[in-house]
């Protein structure tokens, strides 16, 4: 019985199905932590998206931020979950159908723990640099934070592994059916989502690979077809999940050009002000330390041993996976734009860099390595548990909205900024209605002149309270002084109580662990504010009339 107990324990394919679980438990756990509000933007894209179509008469989501197969994966669930439970709200609440996509998005992260186990033990041919490998997918803070998001980033994450597998052996030796599912993993990677073209890399290292490996004709003509084989399934596939990005393909690019315009730079929206200023490559890796904690240390470290077993073994597998990320990672680092989820595709192929820098080390310094790892490892996982405590807790937006419903008289005004969830939200006993509240919008972002002054003023006056649902604005705008000048007086000057408001509320949710908390205010602010953003509560305490106002403003 002992002995069956250690074979069970020191079992590869145990160890991975713990790990799977363990690693599944964090990203499941609490898929409706805003309770149904939708706090997340592309959530409600999405949402909206999908309760536009109507199995089988009206398939046109009118809407192309994303690809079709997402919206009709989400919409066929949707659909036979009504069947099931006989709740239409399934295809129409924007709360229930995004907890529709976080189930998927939870499920394929973890399908990707596994999945990054067969990659890295095809390309090292190393149980322990595979088991490393899913161990620390399991506990990538980023993987888990996008799994509790009902978009794209983990289906993209598990395709662009399955991509990169399949590419692996088609290098290794062009076969029909490794090309075919070659076709088919690209075809519902780009009908999920258009940047997903920047994927073809891989299969097209590996042709060349292919090609250079069998230099005779007729080798070269038969891999040719293969590829082409490879190209058309997969257009054929992208038509089938997507197919009114060409049957309405002038809206598609009118969308497609608005994105990448917005991506570059070259269109400015509020909601990437937060990038003005910021450098290049060394803000995405400045933030790949929230995502991946100390592991992006190694994986640099990776990506060097990496480079140079490319160049002393010649193995064609490592070149198809390495040149991959590098070539992402030069192109989209230089976008204007920098969000985080930029970077996802990339996090399988640093994740498994940096458990072969650690096997590496272990097989020339076996203690050196040991004695790595383990702090690595236990940084890691106490990353995770002081990140996983958020969705342990009440959503701040909501916490604030209790305490504004239980403290803020009936009829009182609340002022509250554009381009960000306004509170209060509605909860199980009370509404903005039910209180009488009068809500009034700051339309912040506009630019700053005599009128705007004027403007904010007037209403500063009058209003009672003043909610802040996120440091969404006064995070950027406060920084950017000679575009916003007034703006950035003002948020000075009211954090400073100069404008009469006093800070009555606040709330929070950063991580911590142990009575350790890690302030996040430095992220990348989607990181941040769609399920733990701090939530301060100002009172018109000094009662300023607008002349006053307009003076501290100046």
């Amino acid at each position: 019985m002992k002995s069956l107990f250690r074979s069970l324990v020191s079992s590869p394919l145990v160890i991975l199905l713990l790990i799977t679980i363990a690693g599944g438990f964090f990203r499941f756990y609490n898929l409706d932590w805003d309770s149904g509000h939708s706090f997340h933007p592309d959530e409600r894209n999405i949402a909206a998206a999908v309760s536009r179509i109507h199995l089988p008469d009206q398939l046109n989501p009118g809407f192309f931020a994303y690809g079709g197969f997402i919206l009709y994966l989400y919409r066929a669930a949707g659909e036979l979950l009504v069947l099931l439970t006989r709740d239409p709200s399934w295809v129409t609440s924007w709360g229930k159908i995004n907890l529709v996509g976080r189930t998927f998005s939870a499920f394929f992260s973890t399908l990707s723990i596994s999945a990054i186990y067969v990659l890295a033990r095809r390309l090292f041919s190393s149980k322990k640099t595979a088991l490393l490998s899913s161990f620390f997918a399991a506990f990538t803070v980023s993987f888990i934070q996008s799994a509790h998001f009902g978009i794209t980033e983990n289906l993209l994450a598990f395709l662009v592994i399955l991509l990169c597998f399949f590419s692996t052996k088609f290098a290794e030796r062009p076969r029909i059916l490794v090309s075919g599912a070659i076709g088919i993993v690209y075809g519902i990677a780009v009908a999920t989502k258009t940047s997903a073209l920047s994927f073809f890399l891989i299969p097209l290292v590996a042709y060349l690979l292919a090609c250079v490996r069998r230099p005779n004709k007729q080798q070269i003509v038969l891999t040719s077809l293969l590829f082409v084989e490879l190209l058309v399934l997969s257009f054929l596939v992208f038509v089938f999940f997507s197919p009114y990005t060409l049957l309405s393909f002038g809206k598609f690019m009118e969308s497609m050009r608005y994105e990448y315009g917005v991506a570059t730079g070259t269109f400015s929206v509020p909601y990437t002000l937060q990038f003005v200023n910021t450098p290049a490559y060394i803000y995405q890796l400045q933030n790949l330390f929230w995502q991946m904690g100390p592991l992006v240390l190694f994986s640099l470290l990776g990506i060097l041993l990496l480079a140079l077993q490319v160049l002393k073994k010649r193995n064609t597998d490592l070149l198809v996976f390495f040149l991959f990320p590098i070539f992402y990672f030069a192109y989209v680092g230089s976008w204007h734009t920098k969000f985080i989820r930029f970077m996802f595709p990339i996090l399988p192929f640093l994740i498994i860099m940096a458990a072969n820098f650690f096997t590496f080390l272990s097989s020339r310094w076996k203690s050196a390595g040991r004695i790595l790892l383990l702090p690595v490892s236990v940084l890691m996982l106490a990353w995770v548990l002081a990140f996983f405590g958020i969705y342990t807790r009440e959503q701040t937006r909501i916490v604030a909205s209790e305490w504004i419903y239980s403290h803020i008289p009936f009829g009182s005004m609340i002022l509250r900024e554009h381009w960000d969830d306004g509170l209060p939200v509605p909860t199980a006993l009370d509404s903005p209605t039910t209180h009488g509240y009068i809500l009034e919008e700051l339309t912040i972002y506009e630019p700053d002149n005599e009128e705007k002054l004027a403007y904010l003023s007037a209403r500063l006056s009058r209003g009672d309270y003043l909610v802040i649902s996120s440091r969404r604005l006064y995070g950027t705008l406060v920084n950017l002084s000679e575009r916003y000048p007034l703006t950035s007086r003002y948020y000075r000057r009211l954090f400073a109580g100069r404008l009469g408001y006093e800070k009555v509320g606040e709330f929070s949710s950063y991580p911590s662990l142990f009575g350790v908390t890690i302030n996040d205010d430095s992220s990348e602010e989607t990181f941040q504010v769609y399920e733990h953003p701090k939530v301060i509560i100002f009172k018109n305490q000094g009662r300023l009339t607008q002349e006053e106002i307009t003076h501290r403003l100046l």
